[in-house]
């Protein structure tokens, strides 16, 4: 019961910090090729709200951990999904404030509704085993995990390195999809660590490599926020996280999933409702068909007084905007 509170916690806090990173991130000059990661985070470096958000996320990865260390990983990862939920209120009330409307339709929430449904129903329907060695990793499953890191790193650089190439709406998809498969594997290796030190070893192989990947899932984060609205960013990220850690929990940390056929069944069932939600969350609203317009190259914070565009910008009713 703690952990599924901190859990919850953890969720409202990186919920809180998206939006704020969103907000800061939506507004900073596009960059583009090998190093313009380094750069946006440069520039949002010199931002109150983004380093605000950071704060929160800092507090929210804190809890989090505290969480995986008192809980299981399939247990756990399923309810950081309920950040979609406190995502959407912080930002629609940030809409209302700045525009005097609300920033979310019916067909959006029904849609983070079903994200959040599926992955409740797949969590509830896990019931998961442990291995008794579970949480020691062994050489096979720290291939298993160094080898997804490895993976989810280079994915994340390939995407990096292409996404300019693609319209808007893509490249944040592209962004979000390489940044939640890096969140995935990071909580595994965050369990990893605190086997770690739960056993005295205060310097590991699973800390360094959180240490490499943990920054890159940041910063690809940040450039998905850039490219595309939050309530397209955020549900890919939220959704796709726990499913990657889920996935690999078992070949990398021993915990396995219920396998009678209704456990099956109702586990399949609950990922076909969070993919459903996250093709529609994708694919309807304004991000569908427009782009952001390019920032101004003023790097003053945003001072909250609405004079910038939030996250929840619009331009689906107008021309589509141009790079």
């Amino acid at each position: 019961m703690i952990a599924v509170l901190l859990g919850l916690t953890a969720a409202a806090a990186l919920a809180a910090a998206a939006v704020l990173q969103h907000d800061a991130a939506s507004t900073a000059p596009a960059q583009r090729g090998l190093g313009a990661g380094v750069k946006l985070l440069g520039r949002l470096l010199r931002r109150r709200r983004w380093l605000t958000g950071q704060l929160l996320g800092a507090a929210g990865l804190a809890t989090f951990a505290v969480a995986l260390h008192l809980g299981r990983v399939v247990v756990v990862q399923p309810l950081l999904a309920t950040q979609l939920v406190f995502s959407l209120l912080l930002a629609g009330a940030l809409a209302r404030r700045r525009h005097g409307r609300a920033g979310l339709d019916a067909a959006l929430w029904g849609a983070a509704a079903l994200v959040v449904g599926g992955l409740v129903v797949f969590g509830l329907t896990a019931r998961p085993s442990v291995d008794p060695d579970g949480t020691d990793v062994d050489a096979l499953r720290g291939t298993w995990l160094l080898g997804s890191a490895g993976v989810a790193l280079v994915a994340q650089l390939v995407a990096g390195a292409v996404g300019h190439r693609l319209r808007a709406g893509r490249r944040c998809l592209l962004l979000a999809v390489t940044a939640a498969v890096g969140f995935g594997v990071d909580a595994l290796l965050l369990k990893a660590v605190g086997a770690h030190l739960a056993a005295g070893e205060w310097l590991s192989w699973p800390l360094l490599a959180l240490a490499v990947l943990a920054p890159s899932s940041l910063v690809t984060a940040q450039r998905a926020f850039q490219a595309g609205a939050v309530t397209q960013a955020l549900p890919a990220i939220a959704a796709l996280e726990p499913v990657v850690a889920i996935t690999l929990a078992g070949p990398a940390l021993g915990e396995h999933l219920a396998s009678g056929a209704g456990w099956r069944a109702g586990q399949v069932a609950g990922l076909v409702a969070l993919l459903a939600g996250v093709v529609v969350l994708a694919r309807r609203g304004p991000w569908a068909t427009a782009s952001r317009p390019p920032a101004a190259e003023d790097d003053e914070d945003d001072d909250g007084s609405g004079q910038r565009d939030g996250p929840l910008r619009r331009t689906g009713d107008d021309a589509p905007a141009r790079r």
